[in-house]
């Protein structure tokens, strides 16, 4: 299975059998240029607008856009409901959790998730191989609350994703303040992961990954 970082909270998965899982296509920044993978399975953890979904859509995708469960010979995903703030929604929004089994890799990526888990929600995603994570603060979790959820949640490894970097996402936090809460964790850094170079003996291993160009 390979793993690219395309920024903010977009990611592209590749199974080992080529199929291709775009997660969070959206477009915060103009500069971000519109992604033409040909996923074949789209997941947005929440909606900027309608019309966004057209830019990356084919006759072939199937888009995910609420927290409902999807099984095929590939995949399979649970949707979880959650928020983009700790108000229930009021300032931001809602928000979803989407959980992957691919490869039979365990998979959970948080969206743009902006309030603590209940231990109904943990127990779910508790122990995953890889967690991605938003860590940048004002629009999400910031790097002291996403260390500590990340700790709870106790993953193989974890994926900070939604922050500032060189000069992308000014608005966001660096990562500075998460890395440093998760002291005395094992830390990679890579352009992409491809899961056949991993050893998965260590927990809360964190992955810094190079945004692609």
């Amino acid at each position: 299975m390979e793993i690219k970082w395309i920024g903010n909270t977009s990611f592209l998965i590749k199974t080992s059998l080529g199929k291709k899982i775009l997660l969070d296509p959206i477009q915060i920044h103009p500069l971000i240029e519109k992604y033409d993978f040909n996923p074949d399975i789209i997941t947005f953890s929440h909606l900027h607008n309608n019309e966004i979904i057209n830019d990356f859509i084919n006759n072939n995708s199937t888009v995910i856009t609420s927290p409902c469960n999807f099984t095929n010979e590939f995949i399979t995903i649970e949707g979880y409901k959650s928020y983009r703030d700790d108000l229930n929604g009021y300032k931001r929004g809602e928000n979803i959790i989407y959980y992957f089994n691919i490869d039979d890799y365990k998979v959970c990526h948080l969206g743009s998730l902006g309030h603590c888990l209940d231990a109904d929600l943990l127990s779910k995603i508790y122990g995953c191989d890889f967690l991605f994570i938003p860590i940048g603060g004002h629009f999400c979790l910031d790097g002291l609350q996403a260390a500590k959820l990340a700790k709870n949640i106790n993953p193989k490894y974890v994926i900070p994703m939604a922050y500032k970097s060189s000069s992308d996402y000014f608005f966001l936090d660096g990562p500075h303040k998460f890395l440093s809460s998760m002291k005395n964790t094992p830390l990679i850094e890579k352009d992409i992961i491809h899961t056949d170079e991993l050893l998965f003996d260590e927990p809360c291993t964190i992955i810094v990954l190079s945004k692609q160009k």
